[in-house]
């Protein structure tokens, strides 16, 4: 075994051959993979192996697209047999909402250019003579989607690294996991000690005990899945030129497919599901398997053999009942390793032989050259970094007891929430609020009229909150409103080179004093690694502010982009600060009311900022912050006032101020501005109105802004100052993009009017095509939409081929497997001029 090298991978399940394989594709044969026993030994080999094309998500549809192309040649380039099966695939709806979900599924399916097909009952009979059909309206048809051999696909991928000079060392558990003072890493196992560069923790239901090991945890959890095979079918026997497609169907909660000429069916179990192992999963176990709890999944099972009746007239052969890993979202992580440099986290996979292969590739490039092809955010481990197992766990089951669930757009999973509150959230609650979760905060999304039951609405169709928030937009343009931002993340960044640091790392320039500038965060291949407001506070002190999803992730990124010799602290202040926006016509009067500060425009124009004290309810006269080089949020003064420091910025596109405080002082300083804002017909607004406000101004979010992604392609080239000095990616902005060759495009999509039911508008993921004719070519693919009610349009962005991207092109957008004409716009329809803004 070799005592240095590059990467070493600790798990032999089929993410970590496959990484080892990529890696080696990618030229990095410098590896070495250790498992503590054999290939494949943990929760790989019990896999049933099935891969689908009905994906709504691109990444996803992505990585099981490429697996089924890999996995076609993979044979002949390893010499290893992996047993392909490709009969197709079919999965059924049985209501409209059902039927909502599968119609996602198309656009992605041809923007990839994977056949897929909506189907009535007639012709998926034809399709599948031994399903029952009874009550199904519709399903969507995969061709050449299938199943495979989770051990044989592992073995071609070890075959084909070793082939390339990668090693495997197997009967040999890891036992530490430390980082060196010269940042390499050592890997301590019971053969001897390995020094590298880089660690990946692919260890599967292993994942968070290696972690463990390194001082951190990974936020996954084991959870029981039972599938059992029949005996032999003789229909299946009698027609051996036949395979049954491989079936999905949310009634059965499962999946039902062929098995050589028996029959094989996985139930993922609607409630009581049930996690194992949560004390650690014992280091001797080998293909662990627990007895059958047949009473735990017979309502499904009972469903499964009714639709597939031939399977229930036979006997059961043997039954698989083994652990599986779930995250809390459905997404697997993939990424940096929270907090730490240079390790990586290949785990928390629920569908291991349809992820395995993308998973590795795209991790292999991000390693290797520093960038992917496709979009990680979903992926990033980080997406985590405020989550304990208290929170995890109970998630992780929900998560599983979802997986055959429609998942309609805004839906909430409720279990074990809320955890991370702002000193508003009981106060909006009684306010009829209802919350989303951002990075563990609790974030209002719209507010629910006394007229309406409490309860949330969604779905892909225009949903019962339009009225509400078309109210709640329309006291933002036209009063003045209130929100609570309080999931931003932020971060003082201070010392000697505190300005010099930004200077090098960002692509814009370095406001004043007291002035906020938008910057961008660049990696060396001039991708996006995040975009962030920055305030200079004072001499060598800056604040900025980023999105709550990035809160860990850009936390390291600043940190890790500190280079030796410089002095600069940076210091995360995103749970102790609350943010509460204040915005709309009458902001101004309404914060007058509340400080002696002067906030007239002339004193507190645009992108500026300054520390000011809120006069609390009760209280004696408010007086003008004197703070000068601080944030300005020490808590309530003498006076009964409260310092908030007060930033001329915002996401709406509205005259107002982002303010910002102690996050326990949070209520006070609401109820002031509320009382004095009542004189105005201040009114509360949500995410949904905020997405709404945004989308008119033309204002990009996390969904736009991916890793994947350079500035020119996402339009950001006018915050990107090419003549200020060298900065991180700068050498790089005009090289080809890696992945596709798209271009950020700003659309206008004709759909109905507010006034007709049913109707939907865009909400990311819908195919773009080159026209709006119904054989047109796709072109690209919605990043996030939504209707402005302000303009009374419905909007969205859209990646696109370039040569589909001038303003005035004419496109397709394939919303609900309807085809509706959609126009390139030149720039945001609401105050184009920022005349509003700036007032």
């Amino acid at each position: 075994m070799r005592e240095n090298a590059r990467v070493v991978i600790i798990g032999g399940g089929v993410h970590g051959a496959s990484l080892l394989y990529h890696l080696a594709l990618e030229g990095w044969t410098d590896t070495i993979l250790v498992e503590k026993a054999e290939l494949t030994s943990g929760s790989t080999w019990h896999a049933a192996g099935q891969i689908t094309r009905s994906v709504g998500d691109y990444t996803t549809a992505a990585f099981h697209h490429y697996a089924l192309e890999l996995y076609d040649h993979l044979p002949a380039d390893t010499g290893q047999e992996i047993s392909l099966h490709t009969p197709g695939g079919i999965r059924v709806a049985y209501n409209d909402l059902e039927m909502d979900q599968l119609k996602t599924h198309l656009g992605v399916g041809r923007y990839i250019g994977y056949p897929i097909e909506l189907l009535g009952p007639g012709e998926l009979q034809k399709l599948n003579p031994l399903y029952n059909f009874d009550d199904v309206i519709a399903g969507i048809w995969t061709e050449g989607e299938g199943h495979v051999d989770p051990s044989g696909v592992t073995m071609a991928f070890a075959n084909g690294a070793r082939a390339k000079g990668a090693e495997i060392s197997k009967r040999n558990r890891v036992l530490e996991v430390t980082q060196q003072p010269n940042g390499e890493w050592q890997v301590v196992t019971e053969k001897g000690t390995i020094t590298c560069e880089h660690v990946v923790d692919a260890a599967g239901c292993y994942g968070d005990q290696v972690a463990a090991m390194s001082g951190f945890i990974v936020p996954q959890a084991n959870v029981l899945h039972h599938y059992l095979v029949t005996e032999e079918l003789p229909e299946m026997a009698a027609n051996l030129d036949w395979e049954m497609p491989v079936m999905r169907d949310n009634r059965a909660a499962g999946y039902i497919r062929q098995e050589q000429t028996a029959g094989l069916i996985g139930i993922y179990e609607h409630s009581g599901a049930e996690q194992c192992w949560k004390d650690g999963v014992p280091w001797e176990a080998e293909n662990p398997l627990f007895p059958e709890d047949i009473d735990k999944i017979a309502p499904w099972l009972g469903e499964a053999f009714h639709r597939a009746p031939a399977m229930g007239e036979v006997g059961i052969k043997r039954w698989v009942h083994g652990a599986i890993t779930h995250t809390t979202d459905g997404h697997m992580l993939l990424g940096p390793a929270p907090g730490l440099k240079n390790y990586w986290l290949n785990t928390g996979s629920s569908i291991g032989l349809a992820w395995g292969p993308g998973a590795g590739r795209e991790l292999a490039r991000w390693m290797v050259h520093g960038e992917t092809e496709l979009s990680l955010r979903h992926y990033d481990p980080r997406r985590f970094g405020w989550a304990d197992h208290d929170y995890i766990d109970p998630k992780a089951v929900e998560d599983y007891e979802w997986m055959f669930r429609v998942h309609p757009p805004g839906e909430e999973r409720l279990a074990n929430r809320p955890v991370r509150v702002s000193s508003l959230y009981e106060k909006l609650k009684g306010k009829r609020a209802m919350f989303t979760e951002f990075y563990g905060w609790e974030q209002p999304k719209w507010f629910v009229p006394e007229d309406q039951p409490l309860e949330d609405a969604h779905g892909w169709r225009r949903p019962e909150w339009y009225p509400a928030v078309a109210e709640e937009c329309k006291a933002v343009r036209e009063r003045v409103a209130m929100m609570d931002l309080t999931a931003f993340s932020k971060y003082e960044i201070t010392g000697p080179d505190a300005e010099s640091f930004l200077n090098r790392i960002t692509t814009g320039r370095i406001p004043k004093v007291g002035r906020i500038s938008l910057n961008y965060l660049l990696n060396d291949q001039a991708r996006i690694e995040t975009e962030m407001t920055i305030t200079k506070v004072g001499d060598n002190s800056f604040y900025a502010i980023s999105g709550a999803m990035g809160e860990q992730r850009d936390l390291d990124w600043l940190r890790h982009s500190v280079v030796e010799g410089e002095d600069v602290s940076i210091d995360d202040y995103s749970t102790k600060r609350g943010v509460l926006v204040l915005v709309g016509p009458h902001a101004r009067e309404t914060l007058a009311a509340c400080t002696d500060a002067d906030v007239s425009n002339e004193a507190f124009p645009f992108l500026s900022a300054k520390p000011i004290s809120i006069k609390t309810l009760g209280g004696s006269e408010p007086k003008a912050s004197d703070h000068d080089g601080e944030v300005g949020m020490s808590g309530g003064s003498p006076d009964d006032s409260i310092d908030v420091y007060a930033l001329r910025v915002g996401f709406t596109g509205a005259r107002g101020w982002e303010l910002h405080m102690d996050v326990d002082q949070m209520e006070a300083v609401y109820d002031a501005l509320w009382a004095a804002g009542e004189a105005h017909g201040i009114a509360d607004f949500g995410g949904h109105a905020l997405n709404s406000l945004r989308i008119e101004k033309m204002y990009l979010t996390r969904n736009e802004l991916t890793h994947d992604i350079g500035p020119i392609q996402a339009g950001v080239e006018f915050f990107v100052k090419r003549d200020k000095g060298e900065f991180v990616g700068m050498d790089a902005l005009d090289k080809p993009p890696s992945g596709n060759p798209w271009k950020l495009v700003y659309l206008d999509v004709e759909v109905d009017g507010l006034d007709v039911e049913g109707a939907a508008d865009c909400v990311g993921g819908e195919g773009v095509f080159a026209s709006p004719a119904a054989d047109a070519a796709a072109v690209g693919l919605t990043t996030s939409g939504g209707y402005g009610f302000t303009v009374d349009k419905s909007l969205a962005f859209a990646y696109v081929t370039a040569d589909h991207a001038a303003p005035g092109t004419e496109l397709g957008v394939l919303i609900l497997d309807e085809m509706k004409k959609a126009t390139v716009l030149d720039g945001p329809v609401y105050d184009p001029k920022n005349e509003e803004l700036r007032g």
